[in-house]
Parts: structure tokens; sequence; C-alpha cells
């Protein structure tokens, strides 16, 4: 079950829980986290068990940046906003316990040991093979997270996973749920369109009154605002100065050469010919013997003075092409084989036979290269550049908590922290929120936090921005320019534009319906092509996802109702050419008869659909069966 749960936990939330586990094997212990002040007012109770005041601004804290970290447009969140992502952010936490106290009701149970295994297979955080302080003090900032939160979450996940995962494990999908969706899928429908284009009607408009553009920029002067601008003083820890400013002596180069030889050493490569004696993964047990016979025969033969090539010439379908191994190291090898090669030592050595999932596989060793342990001379610049980064990347964990404490400390300067980390205080171009220059404003991390409330309106330092793995800035506004409305010369025409082609849609929308209600009401359609002088294009038979059509004609084609009596079925849709009045006049239903793969697709995501439907289920009741309280005024429960 746990690693089912390991192959569906992805992300970077999974990497930094790693980041933190891992750290703790080195420094205190896996459980000395559990230890800790917490904040004891309740905000709410699930079954008795209290979720503290502090539990929700943590979890509020990191849903808010989390939105903050997703839009592009500024986000100066309201007095109703704020309200709402606390009772979010509560409604989480309540969700997470009854999930938990679900499981631990149905006897789930997750071991101490299964969490450090879990963990210390995961290679996410790990650079060069080694654990990186850098990059977990980076993600553990940036998660808003303590060490005890950490192991609480990476303990409860794993736990609340397995009735998830057993739901998604046991649904099955029946042969008629799968058939009704192909059914569906590979429907077909026999359609005919006829368009209004755009420019009939656009020239029907008349000219726009000076009056009308007036009105028009009187009502939306928000549309025609120049964007707010600001530019940003800011201190810059980049990774790159610390790597230059690293002294590194001989001594101290060797030293990490020994201690990290094999990271310098050539691995042994394997030249290896291979033949498949093949097998069905199914294969009953009669013939796994069967072919594990056939390969004891042929590795007799080859004993006894046959080539390799010849024997191989038995099973042409598998081995026509030459299947060899051409000097890889066993990290090349699949897995399965990797034991075989390693045990070929002299030339023409054969394997024992070796039974895979294609079936049995014989080796022949061709050639052999031993590992080699590449001179210190030879591999000084890679330590020398490896060791560097190392010390670098722990000068830089040191040095951005140091900037997040004085810039914090400090919140109306940055010169304090200036003069304590020895940087220089920069300045940016100046930039919206939706656009950049080349310098810092063009990553967007900046641009978004620039145009927070706390450090737009406040005139606060901003957080640590972690702009990418090797930089991160601290920034504060230098200049700001709020967003202005247009003069009307400047944005004249584009009102005009605006306003005929608001004019033409009604136009042409009026027509559509009217055409529409004619057909309706048993108008003939070519009667209707003759009076409005529009030609219907008649597509026939196609397929839902079509490509020789308009999206929004095929669309509207496969959401109109079965048509009944032989009558076709009418509606209208706009699409970017113009409005378009669409006829379905058959529907024959797809079918699977002859699409074998098709259908085990189908079987497959029918069955996932199924799992989350009955896994939704599952935590409703869990949710509907909980008593739940709310001591927090704020937020609802």
């Amino acid at each position: 079950m746990l690693q089912s749960i390991r192959d569906h936990t992805q992300g970077w939330i999974a990497g930094v829980i790693i980041s933190l586990v891992i750290l703790s094997f080195a420094m205190w212990g896996i459980h000395s986290y559990l230890v800790g002040a917490t904040d004891t007012t309740t905000v709410a109770k699930v079954n008795g068990v209290v979720l503290t005041k502090n539990q929700l601004n943590s979890a509020y804290q990191r849903l808010r940046r989390q939105v903050q970290s997703n839009v592009n447009a500024a986000y100066n969140f309201s007095p109703a906003m704020e309200t709402e992502l606390k009772q979010r952010a509560l409604q989480s936490l309540v969700r997470i316990e009854v999930l938990r106290q679900g499981s631990l009701d149905d006897s789930f149970h997750v071991s101490t040991r299964q969490v450090d295994d879990f963990l210390e297979n995961m290679p996410e955080f790990q650079v060069h093979g080694q654990f990186s302080m850098s990059r977990f003090n980076q993600l553990l900032a940036a998660a808003l997270y303590n060490p005890g939160e950490f192991l609480d979450l990476i303990k409860t996940t794993l736990l609340i996973d397995q009735p998830r995962l057993g739901i998604v494990f046991s649904a099955f999908a029946l042969p008629n749920e799968v058939e009704s969706t192909l059914a569906l899928v590979n429907q077909e429908r026999d359609v005919d369109y006829l368009l209004l284009p755009n420019d009939f009607f656009t020239k029907e408009v008349g000219a726009i009154s000076d009056d009308e553009v007036v009105a028009y920029y009187k009502q939306h002067q928000n549309d025609y605002k120049a964007p707010e601008k600001v530019s940003v003083d800011y201190l810059a820890l980049s990774m790159k100065d610390l790597i230059a400013a690293v002294t590194v002596t001989d001594a101290a180069l060797k030293t990490f050469y020994n201690e990290n030889i094999n990271s310098f050493t050539i691995p042994a490569q394997w030249n290896v010919d291979q033949l498949l004696i093949p097998l069905n993964e199914n294969a009953s047990d009669q013939e796994v013997s069967a072919a594990k016979k056939k390969a004891d025969d042929i590795i007799d033969k080859l004993n006894h003075g046959t080539d390799f090539a010849t024997a191989a010439k038995e099973f042409p379908a598998n081995n026509a092409e030459k299947k060899s191994l051409t000097w890889v190291t066993l990290t090349q090898v699949s897995p399965e084989l990797q034991k075989a090669v390693s045990e070929l030592t002299s030339l023409g050595q054969l394997s024992a036979p070796i039974h895979t999932k294609n079936g049995f596989v014989v080796l022949k060793l061709i050639g052999v290269k031993a590992s080699q342990v590449q001179p210190f001379d030879t591999v000084k610049d890679k330590a020398k550049e490896v060791l560097s980064r190392q010390q670098a990347e722990e000068k830089f964990a040191e040095l951005r908590d140091k900037l997040a404490n004085v810039t914090y400390e400090h919140p109306d300067s940055l010169d304090t922290a200036a003069k304590t980390l020895g940087l220089t205080v920069k300045t940016s171009s100046t930039f919206s929120q939706a656009d950049g220059s080349d310098d810092i404003s063009g990553n967007q991390k900046v641009r978004d936090a620039a145009f927070t409330n706390d450090v737009l309106n406040s005139q606060n330092n901003s957080d640590v921005i972690q702009v990418s793995p090797d930089l991160a800035i601290v920034l504060r506004i230098k200049s700001h320019t709020p967003a202005t409305v247009l003069p009307l010369a400047d944005v004249k025409q584009k009102i005009i534009d605006t306003l005929t082609a608001q004019k033409a849609e009604a136009k042409a929308e009026a027509m559509a319906l009217e055409i529409k209600n004619k057909l309706q009401n048993h108008t003939a359609p070519d009667a209707i092509a003759q009076q409005y002088h529009f030609d219907w294009t008649k597509l026939g038979f196609i397929g839902r996802y079509a490509t020789k059509v308009d999206s929004a004609i095929l669309y509207t084609a496969f959401r109109t109702p079965r048509p009944q009596n032989g009558e076709a079925v009418y509606a209208e849709v706009k699409t970017p050419q113009g409005f378009a009045i669409v006829a379905t006049h058959a529907i024959r239903d797809g079918s699977n008869s002859s699409n074998q793969p098709q259908y085990d697709v189908y079987a497959e995501q029918v069955q996932n659909s199924d799992a989350m439907l009955e896994y939704k289920l599952y935590v409703e009741s869990l949710l509907k069966k909980a008593k739940i309280t709310s001591n927090n005024e704020n937020v609802g429960s």
C-alpha cells in the first residue's frame, strides 16, 4: 500500500516534506520534532479533537500565498476575500482531520519505519547525491511550515491515502458502462450550418457619432487606463557571486576527492550479446518450464561450439536485429539483467537463463572494462566546482535567513540589511504587474510581490523572493505611478471599432434568431438560403473530435437534442467568423467492436471516474457523520 502511495504522491510539497525529514535524521532524530509550543486557542472541534488558532493561521497563510502565486492580476485582498480564504483554510483543516480519524477508525496505520523508508527513498531534494541544506531551507521557508507541521503532514498524508487508494484500486467498470461511454465518444452526427459573416453586418453599421463615443468613454474609463507602474529597490543574494567568492585549498580538495571517490570513478562497462527465448507475460507454468528447458538446451549447444548468432536464428522474430548491450554501465541495463551482467567477468562467458517479462534471456560477454578511478589532477577542476557549490549553498542558506530577518526587523529600509550582508541596493526599471523589462522585473514573482498591499500601500519590505534556486531578493517600492485614464483622443478609434463591432454583432444575432425561428417553423433550408443570400455548408456525418469545422459549431451540434421523426434540430452559435445556424439531421451512435485498445483505454477512464465518485461519497459520508463545531466568529464551519 505504501509503495502505491509513494507512486501517487507527487509535487513540490512531497519534496519539501522529504527535505525536512532528511535534515531531522542528521540533527536531532525524526521524533524530536513532535515536542514544541502550540497555540491552544480553539477555533473548531472535530469529534472532540481541537483545531487551534495557530493551525488555522498557518493554513491560511499558506493558502493566501498560494493564491498570490497563482494570479497575474493585482491581488490586494478585500475583507470579503480574506474571510473566504479563512473559511477555505478551516474547511481544509476540518476535512483532513475527519479523514485522519476515519482512517484510524478503519484500523489503518502508518509505522515510523514505514515513514522513514518512504522518505529515505525519495531523491527529489538531493544535490550531487547528497542532501542539500540550501534547498531544504529554501523550500521550508517558501512553504511556511515548521518542522512539527511537516512531520504531522507526511504521517497524515500516508494515513489518509490508504483508504483513498484502496477505493481507487478496487474500483471497476461494468461492460455496459464502457459500451455506453464509447457509444457517446464515437458518436457521429449529420450536420449542416449556415454562416452569417461578420463583414456583412459591419458594412451595414452606419457612422458612430461623437456623442456615442463620448458616452461610451465616460462609462468605460476603467477599460482605457494606462496601467499602474512601480520601480523597486532590491537586494539580490546570488549563488553565482557566492561561488565566485569561495576559496578552496588543494588540501581541502584532496580531502573532498578522497571522501567522494565514487563520484570520480568511471564505472565498469560491459559489451554483451543477448538472445531472447520469447514467452508471454501471462504464460502458464508449463509454458515457463518449456521455455526454460529451451534456454538450457541453447546454452548447452553454445558450450559445445554453436555460434551465438546461429542460435539466435531459432527465434528470428525476436532476434532479427542484433540485441547487444554495447559498452554499458550497470545503471544503463534493465534491473532484471543487472545482476547477471555484473557476474560476467570472462570473455565468451555465458549467463544462466534469466526470466524477464518478455521471456528467458541468455547473455554472452564480448568485452569488459573494469572501473577506473580518475586521478586527482584530472578531476581537480570538477571537484573544485562541486565543493565550491556545496560551500556556497551552505552560505546561501545562512545569508538568506539573515536577509529575511534583518529586512523584517527593519521594514522601512534596505540599508541596514545591505550593510549587514555586504550587499548593494539595486534599482529596477519601471514596470506594471502584467509586464516587466529585461532586468529583475521580468520575473512574475517579483512583479506580484511589488504589487501586494503590504509592499505597495504599506511601504514595507517584501518577504524573501526565491526568483530561482540560485537567486533570492528582497524589494521595496522606490517609485509608484497610479493607473491613469488615457485621453479620449488616444482611444477614440478603439472606441469606434468597439461600438461598430457591438452593433454588427447585435444585427447578426438578431438575424440568426430570426432564421432559426423560421426553420423551426418548417421553412425549408433552401428557401432560407435564397431569401437571405447565404449558403449552407454540408458537413455530412462528423465525429465529436472533427477538425474540419469550427469548434463552436461542432460543440453546438453535439449538444443539441436527438432529432425526432426525421426533423432536423436547429441552434445558433457565435463563432469567430460570425453567427452560425447549425442543423443536426441525424445521429449515429459509436461502436467499439473493432477497436479493443480504445475499449481498454475507456474502460480504465470509466473505472477511474467511478473511483473518484466512490471516494467522494466516502468523504461526504465521513463529513456528514462527524460532529463539527466552530468557535471562530470570522470563519464558517
